[in-house]
């Protein structure tokens, strides 16, 4: 009732829809943004749009309208942040290998130290730590591969974790950096 009547330019029924919905959307927004700030902007965009482009398309149930409308504005704003974070990151990974080659660390010797410290870890801990992060298995492949629970290929990965940032803690912030160039 209420998009039939916005759409033969009904303020009163607009104003209807936004106190109805506006509330809900922007919640929504805030849980899927993280960003009270840009829910809000998303939100208000959204209601203007609205009003803007009433007498274009009647809307019959303004709620799922309004709703599959703001699911599209958030995968736009995810998707420019995502864009934005892969600029920071290409810009960031440059930075790091300049001072990566500044250190005089270099790459072979950082694969030499990570194999050293992977011949340290217990056989069973390493193999499954190779799995996960080598092979990009899933812990219930892992599981069901070796026969072990979940709970302990969750176990072995947390302790191959804690020996390896403890033997590679000389090499910490070169690691990481490495793993970035590596991705």
């Amino acid at each position: 009732m209420l998009g039939r009547l916005l759409f033969t330019g009904d303020a009163k029924a607009y104003e209807a829809i936004y106190q109805r919905y506006w509330r809900s959307l922007f919640s929504m927004a805030c849980r899927k943004t993280n960003s009270q700030v840009a829910a809000e902007e998303m939100v208000q965009e959204l209601f203007m749009k609205l009003w803007e482009n009433r007498q274009k398309t009647l809307i019959e149930n303004p709620e799922a309208y309004l709703k599959t409308a703001l699911k599209y504005s958030v995968i736009g704003f995810i998707k420019a942040k995502l864009v934005s974070a892969r600029a920071e990151l290409g810009e960031a990974s440059e930075q790091a290998a300049e001072q990566l080659a500044d250190t005089g660390v270099d790459l072979a010797e950082l694969s030499a130290a990570l194999e050293n410290a992977l011949n340290m870890l217990p056989h069973k801990t390493r193999l499954v730590f190779q799995m996960s992060r080598f092979e990009h298995r899933s812990i219930s492949e892992i599981a069901t591969q070796l026969g072990l629970t979940d709970r302990a290929v969750e176990y072995h990965i947390t302790q191959s974790l804690r020996l390896l940032r403890f033997q590679l803690k000389d090499y910490l912030a070169y690691t990481v950096v490495a793993t970035v160039l590596a991705s």
